[in-house]
């Protein structure tokens, strides 16, 4: 009997390292994963959220939630969560504009719904604004809708808002009591390496950490891949020249004035204002560039009543040169940041998922590294696009030559071109943001099937929002209703 050649040996510790909403989530995704077959310890630093509130992508749910069997109500319960529908966008035009969450529209006979409210606004059928025309979404956002019925049907999708703090800890209880992950709260104080320059273990206040598998979920500190491998972090430069974020938590009397199901981003001359909602209480900040503007000038933008506590935070957009090195690699703000505003956890689950299919032996990491660095790179490239597409059309933007970067999708936006799947997230926003900047496909004078299918698809879209208007609750009576929330004042 012949035997096949023995198979490299299998990784099967993994050691996460920050007290981060990133190391938390983190280790209940690979934990949920590998199912006891990797053993999976976080050593829980000093490092805490920053962000007060923070937004998470409609892919949130399916990806780490409903692979931990956790119901939505119980999870938005515990982080004191509410719906995150879109992104109202202010002060880019002159009225404002929505863009769902997740972004993206119908199409209609190969062409996006959009095109064809280009054809109805040069040729004088519409003035109606794009979102409301394309999308069922806005006009129930006006009104402060939910996205669920009652009974926990779904009318549209969405993402949330949640409590940075509350999230994590949830996060950490399930880790720990549900998918087993060991807990050791310590203070990182160096690392042996071997010959080749593998961490081979974490020297901790509270002892030695062996594991084959390094995560460096520690923030801006990076403290595993720049702290002991010295991996050089690489600045976006005037890319992206916003360096500093202000926010405040404010009470709001949601029983009096409901909640807004939804984020909202102001621009202005020192650069974005944004809010986000949670149930009786609003974040606001303020992201802007320290060379222009001072703290305490922030603080009066924000409008901050006297003896609220306002948070200052660097948050300098760049990344690692490599977000995987050696055996140690770096999630969230300890490998990538670039703008505040995009901070929903779609990069890190992205990345977690091509972790757990590409989880090396430990003789082979090299091409699982060389992978992942790859995925890291192209995420970060885009997220700094759309930041800086969301600055160059803003009103406030000073006069300068396109960048480079973005020269193919700006000049197929005012061509009218179809966008490719590649910039199709940059060419929804431009969409969204400077719609009159466009022109409609020329192709479209040769499909007058498709013109008229797209009129039939606005009736549609008007009689579902009528619907949904008449039927949907609001926001707060729904969340009120699944979080015990206080009732709305009766009038």
């Amino acid at each position: 009997m012949t035997t096949g050649a023995e198979l490299p040996a299998p990784l099967d510790s993994i050691v996460i390292a920050g007290g981060t909403l990133t190391a938390w989530i983190a280790a209940a995704r690979l934990a949920s994963a590998f199912r006891g077959t990797v053993r999976v310890t976080v050593v829980e630093t000093a490092e805490r959220p920053s962000a007060q509130v923070t937004a998470l992508a409609p892919a949130f749910r399916r990806d780490l939630f409903d692979r931990l069997g956790t119901p939505e109500n119980i999870w938005m319960r515990a982080a004191s969560a509410s719906f995150n529908a879109a992104t109202r966008y202010v002060g880019w035009r002159a009225d404002a504009v929505y863009l769902p969450n997740p972004a993206g529209g119908q199409d209609c006979e190969g062409f996006p719904l959009t095109d064809f409210w280009q054809l109805r606004r040069r040729t004088g059928h519409t003035l109606e604004p794009v979102d409301h025309a394309c999308s069922v979404v806005p006009p129930l956002l006006d009104a402060g809708k939910s996205p669920r019925w009652l009974d926990g049907r779904t009318a549209f999708p969405y993402g949330w808002h949640a409590d940075t703090a509350m999230l994590t800890h949830f996060l950490r209880r399930t880790a720990v009591q549900t998918c087993g992950v060991r807990l050791h709260s310590a203070e990182i104080l160096g690392a042996d390496r071997d010959g080749t320059g593998m961490v081979t273990a974490l020297h901790t206040t509270r002892g030695r950490i062996e594991a084959d598998l390094f995560v460096d979920c520690t923030g801006r500190a990076a403290r595993l891949l720049a702290g002991i491998l010295g991996e050089p972090f690489q600045p976006a430069g005037d890319r992206l020249p916003a360096d500093r974020t202000a926010t405040v938590t404010l009470p709001h009397d949601t029983a009096r004035h409901g909640i807004e199901p939804y984020t909202t981003v102001t621009t202005r001359p020192e650069g974005h204002l944004w809010r986000r909602p949670l149930p009786g209480r609003h974040t606001i900040g303020l992201v802007y560039a320290s060379a222009r503007t001072t703290p305490a000038e922030a603080e009066r933008i924000l409008r901050t009543p006297a003896g609220a506590v306002v948070t200052h935070t660097a948050t300098p957009a760049g990344r690692l040169r490599r977000s995987w090195v050696r055996n140690c690699l770096a999630l969230g703000t300890a490998a990538a940041s670039a703008d505040p505003l995009d901070e929903d956890h779609a990069a890190t689950l992205t990345l977690l998922d091509r972790l757990i299919r590409d989880l090396p032996s430990l003789a082979g990491r090299e091409t699982p590294a060389a992978r992942f660095n790859a995925t890291a790179a192209a995420l970060h490239e885009q997220a700094l696009d759309l930041a800086r597409l969301r600055r160059i059309t803003s009103p406030y933007a000073a006069p300068a030559p396109h960048p480079d970067q973005l020269r193919p999708v700006l000049d197929a936006h005012a061509t009218g071109l179809a966008p490719t799947p590649d910039d199709l997230p940059l060419r929804t926003l431009l969409t969204t943001l400077s719609p009159h900047t466009a022109n409609p496909p020329p192709s479209l004078a040769h499909h007058p099937h498709a013109v008229r299918a797209a009129e039939d698809a606005f009736t549609r879209i008007k009689r579902h929002q009528r619907t949904l208007l008449e039927t949907l609750p609001d926001a707060h009576i729904y969340l009120s209703t699944t979080q015990s929330l206080p009732s709305p004042a009766l009038t």
